[in-house]
């Protein structure tokens, strides 16, 4: 009985991990591409800037916030929310990993920084600023039944105001 119990146990451990890495977003780390996340919020401003763009800041634990993971399964994991955010919003991703090594050292004290700057008191919280990088047109935040569809839908709300 103790031999099924461990396992038991060792199965759900790789299950539980497998789990928590594969809903694990997938950001460069240098430069913009529309329609795909970025954690560089330097080349995301000027892109925006360029393009006339917003831009829409995911602060994330990606590797342990399970908020964060429904969203990644519920509304990223297609192709819906991207092919739309390519013409619509410049996406950065700010992220808090247990594993480090997922966000590059340059951007770690920033990362904390710019949680404090923008008062971001849980995670995920999607940020929205104008073009210009600096002004806050609003936030939105996860929520069970959430699709693509509906989470575009809330952006455009947002965005008319």
């Amino acid at each position: 009985m103790k031999k099924q119990m461990k396992t038991i146990a060792l199965v759900l451990l790789i299950t539980l991990g497998l789990t928590s890495s594969a809903y694990a977003f997938d950001a460069l780390k240098k430069g913009v591409e529309p329609g795909k996340w970025t954690q560089d919020l330097t080349a995301a401003t000027t892109y925006a800037k360029d393009n006339d763009l917003p831009i829409m800041i995911m602060f994330t634990g990606s590797d342990w916030c399970y908020w964060c993971k429904l969203m990644d399964k519920t509304v990223f994991s297609g192709n819906e929310f991207f092919d739309w955010a390519k013409d619509n919003v410049v996406l950065v991703a700010i992220d808090f990993p247990r594993d480090k090594s997922k966000v590059p050292a340059e951007f770690q004290s920033r990362n904390k920084q710019l949680g404090d700057d923008f008062k971001v008191r849980g995670v995920p919280t999607y940020v929205f600023l104008k073009p210009d990088g600096k002004t806050e047109i609003g936030r939105l935040g996860a929520g069970k039944g959430k699709t693509s569809k509906s989470f575009i839908e809330e952006i455009k709300k947002l965005l008319k105001k």
